[in-house]
């Protein structure tokens, strides 16, 4: 199983998601949540800057997902 970063359309907003895939590619599911971004002390600001533009870079590669297009 293998995941990224996607932004999805719920219909009223936008938001950041893990979403999940099959061994063939398809969605299986997404987090319930959108995920939220952390940084322990010792990273400080800049490891917090660092892992939302990593996750920004994941969801620029693919196109938005629509909730009502998706599985379940």
């Amino acid at each position: 199983m293998s995941w990224n970063y996607r932004v999805l359309d719920h219909g009223t907003h936008f938001a950041l998601h893990e979403v999940y895939y099959r061994e063939d590619g398809s969605v299986r599911g997404w987090t319930a949540e959108p995920v939220g971004f952390v940084s322990p002390p010792e990273e400080g600001v800049e490891g917090l800057a660092l892992s939302l533009e990593r996750a920004l870079s994941d969801a620029r590669r693919q196109p938005v997902l629509r909730v009502a297009d998706l599985p379940g």
